[in-house]
């Protein structure tokens, strides 16, 4: 009798290829038994369906299955109830567990992303609103500003006098930068603006954006020089004989410097720019006090429509000149070392005349445009003095430093049949020029 066929009576190894039917072990009957009466004896219908379940086990998984299997592996059995009955755990098969698992699955749900503190990101969104609200706000302001400013500077620069530049012999090589602009103010004995009269003085303002300073050059009117076309002269006989650009082509080729543009002041405009300044306060001497007093009556109150004696000085010291006084000032040319000391004294006036302008503000710009500029001619278009008008607020405040050609040492005095004249040694004043006015440092 083979070993399935042995009824439980003998043992069945892990290796044999036989099993014992559940029902045909004694042993299994017993545990089966114990197991109805513990679980189910107070329970009929549940055994019944317990009963039923068996047989239909039974006959799907043994009595159809010739060769056989294995015994089902039942360590602590449990019981799932599933519509009133109660079903045994799936058995286990040659190793393996059925692929059908009796417990239903919790549902799986995506895993929950962690929020995130926003408060960092909140403060730093916070910030940048209330820095792009500041900084439009600024712009704004500024482009208001820039454009009020704009309007009327171009409004000011349409009053000037433009001229054209007439035809110029010009110096090749004359000393330049690109960090130097400068412009030649010519200060003229002429009454009215067509009256081209004598260049009574002739300062080249350069300013320097790298050593952040005004330079003021003063050429000396009685320095001899060679005029272009016109053999040697005075140089400031090179404004009678042709004006502006016969001047500057002179100082460009007796000093090696270039010039492009030029302004052109009388003495109306002069006086109108003081008192558009508020007038100046000099410390003068009793003799210029003098000097002034012996002008104003020859010829600049007549000039003004005064009367011969209106606004005399009294004496020297420190004194708050008009308009008139301030142009009777600055040209004083008998009291001390005579075109020396005039020269100086001119200086002295434009630089007082910048401070004021830097500090006075619109009030100033106002009065010079009323009564200034109409006497004032330029060679520099709207687009140049536009240009140049957006640097004045910077360069005004700039440092100033004060030449005058011919330096001392330089020059000696000669008596020519112009009179008397100033010549000099070109090459040390060269020299001085670049030294100072094209400065790197």
């Amino acid at each position: 009798m083979s070993e399935r066929q042995n009824h439980g009576h003998g043992k069945i190894n892990d290796n044999d290829s036989t099993i014992l039917i559940p029902d045909d072990s004694e042993e299994y009957r017993k545990y089966a038994q114990e197991y109805s009466r513990q679980n189910y004896g107070q329970n009929p219908s549940v055994q019944q369906n317990y009963q039923g379940y068996q047989q239909n086990y039974q006959q799907q998984y043994y009595n159809n299955d010739p060769g056989g299997v294995q015994q089902p592996y039942y360590g602590q059995q449990q019981y799932q109830g599933q519509q009133g009955g109660y079903y045994p755990q799936q058995p286990y098969y040659g190793g393996q567990y059925p692929q059908q698992n009796p417990y239903p699955q919790q549902p799986k749900y995506p895993p929950q992303k962690k929020k995130r503190k926003k408060k960092k990101k909140k403060r730093k969104s916070l910030f940048l609103k209330i820095f792009f609200r500041v900084f439009f706000s600024l712009l704004i302001i500024f482009l208001l500003i820039f454009g009020i400013y704009s309007c009327v500077s171009l409004s000011l620069i349409s009053k000037i006098n433009y001229r054209e530049t007439g035809e110029r012999d010009r110096t090749p090589g004359a000393m330049s930068e690109k960090y130097v602009d400068s412009v030649l103010v010519i200060g003229t004995d002429g009454r009215t603006i067509d009256d081209r009269g004598r260049s009574d003085s002739m300062i080249l303002v350069s300013f320097n954006r790298k050593t952040n300073q005004i330079i003021m050059t003063s050429f000396m009117r009685d320095s001899y020089v060679d005029i272009p076309g016109q053999g040697m002269d005075k140089l400031n006989a090179a404004y009678s004989y042709g004006g502006p650009e016969l001047l500057m082509d002179t100082i460009e080729s007796n000093f090696n410097v270039k010039i492009d543009n030029y302004v052109s002041v009388n003495f109306s405009s002069f006086a109108a720019i003081i008192d558009a300044a508020g007038g100046i306060d000099l410390k003068i001497s009793d003799e210029e006090a003098e000097a002034i007093n012996v002008i104003l009556v020859s010829e600049v109150n007549e000039l003004m429509g005064d009367e011969p004696a209106a606004d005399f000085l009294t004496g020297g010291g420190k004194v708050h000149l008009s308009g008139k006084q301030a142009l009777c000032y600055s040209r004083i040319r008998y009291v001390g070392n005579n075109d020396f000391e005039r020269t100086s004294r001119q200086r002295t006036v434009m630089t007082e005349l910048i401070k004021k302008a830097a500090s006075s503000g619109p009030s100033f710009v106002k009065k010079v445009s009323e009564k200034a500029l109409p006497n004032i001619t330029s060679n520099m278009t709207k687009g140049e003095l536009y240009r140049l008008s957006l640097r004045l607020p910077f360069v005004l405040n700039y440092d100033m430093e004060q030449i005058q050609i011919p330096v001392e040492g330089s020059y000696w005095g000669e008596s020519v049949y112009a009179g008397d004249v100033l010549a000099m040694d070109y090459e040390d004043n060269i020299r001085t020029i670049r030294k100072k006015v094209f400065a790197e440092d």
